[in-house]
């Protein structure tokens, strides 16, 4: 029953216009994405579409999608839904794209979709680890990352299993993000038989949290789960640590980044991700990093600044849709690429990152978490393949 509907979802999603394939001419091949150039998550947005601009340099260079040049199309999104949505409106109606990858964020995305798809446009690889960027199973919909609800319950288990602490906090956005976050929590506190001392939830402006840290100093807690993003992970850790609170502090993916590391000082030392990405050591002085010197030399010439795990993420995920378009042929359409996609398997990514597989049944890449910790002002991985 299962694959009976999958295959009528399939026949209605191919059958809403998707014969002329919009965003295809006979020299190019139009993709859009809706970045944060400008808004809170623009550490994340600038470098991932940085990432995916160097890697369709690349194709195009070589002659493109057989013979096709691609071109990107971004728009600000600015992390609001109000400007994602009419940004998108923009790309679907007027620039007509022919595929959306690399849109930014879980409140803007699932705003998003619902029109996006019902245009026959598919959504390959959001900046977001929503667990509805690939559930329910859609033909159009692909994940890179392993939901925020799963990185949540790997951590959870995983130190909760190390310490032997019985229990356990967060505080998280009280957003689309920030529930997903939440669940996984909460399902890993009913799992493993844990108390939740306390659970807070604070608006994405927040920027003072003294009380909070004085509220969770007094909880009894003994590890502590967040699910922030950048400006409120900084607030949040100096303040419980400035409030003498030492216990493990343990974010998602989202606080992998080399400014949370460098921020405060030093006040950011011994902050924990439980995430499926990694940084890479893009210096690293061998014969297997010569790839990632050149790369990354490519890089800081291109844009005038270093590369990060973003960059990284972006140029992965371009370089699996074109490879999905390269395997489908010169006769280029919406649902060959999608069953391209849906063959890649074990796909290495060059920067040392997860192995990726897709399959009719799996739209969703990554199955691995990576443990990783700032230590002297970087990220430094700890551990590989945490169970969730």
């Amino acid at each position: 029953m299962r694959r009976i509907y999958l295959a009528l979802v399939a026949i209605a999603c191919f059958s809403t216009g998707l014969s002329a394939e919009q965003g295809l001419t006979g020299d190019s091949i139009k993709v859009g994405q809706i970045s944060d150039l400008s808004g809170a998550t623009a550490v994340w947005g600038v470098p991932t579409t940085n990432g995916t601009r160097m890697r369709f340099d690349e194709a195009n260079a070589a002659g493109g999608i057989h013979g096709r040049k691609l071109e990107l199309v971004v728009e600000d999104g600015q992390y609001q839904v109000p400007v994602s949505v009419k940004a998108s409106n923009k790309l679907l109606n007027r620039d007509k794209v022919f595929v959306m990858l690399g849109n930014m964020g879980t409140p803007m995305n699932n705003a998003m979709l619902p029109r996006q798809l019902r245009m026959g446009v598919a959504n390959l690889f959001p900046v977001t680890a929503a667990v509805s960027m690939y559930e329910p199973l859609h033909p159009m919909k692909f994940a890179y990352f392993v939901s925020y609800r799963d990185q949540a319950r790997g951590g959870v288990r995983y130190f909760t299993e190390k310490t032997g602490a019985k229990k356990v906090c967060m505080q998280t956005q009280a957003t689309d993000y920030g529930h997903e976050a939440e669940l996984g929590y909460l399902q890993a506190v009913e799992e493993l038989g844990l108390e939740s001392v306390y659970l807070g939830r604070h608006k994405v402006t927040e920027t003072d949290f003294v009380g909070t840290a004085t509220r969770l100093k007094n909880s009894g807690c003994e590890i502590m789960f967040i699910g922030t993003i950048v400006t409120d992970t900084i607030q949040l850790y100096t303040a419980a640590r400035k409030a003498g609170w030492d216990v493990p502090i343990v974010g998602n993916m989202v606080v992998l980044h080399p400014l949370i590391a460098a921020s405060a000082d030093g006040g950011m030392e011994g902050l924990y991700s439980a995430g499926p990405v990694v940084m890479a050591d893009l210096e690293e002085d061998s014969e297997a990093g010569q790839w990632r010197r050149d790369w990354h030399a490519a890089y800081r010439e291109r844009f005038n600044e270093d590369a990060n795990i973003q960059a990284q993420v972006g140029y992965v995920t371009a370089d699996l849709m074109i490879k999905a378009m390269e395997a489908a042929g010169p006769e280029l359409t919406t649902e060959k690429m999608l069953a391209e996609l849906e063959k890649i398997q074990n796909y290495e990514d060059p920067f040392g990152g997860p192995t990726l597989s897709f399959g009719p049944d799996k739209h969703q890449g990554s199955d691995s978490l990576f443990l990783s910790q700032i230590v002297d002002g970087k990220w430094t991985v700890l551990e590989k393949d945490l169970p969730y």
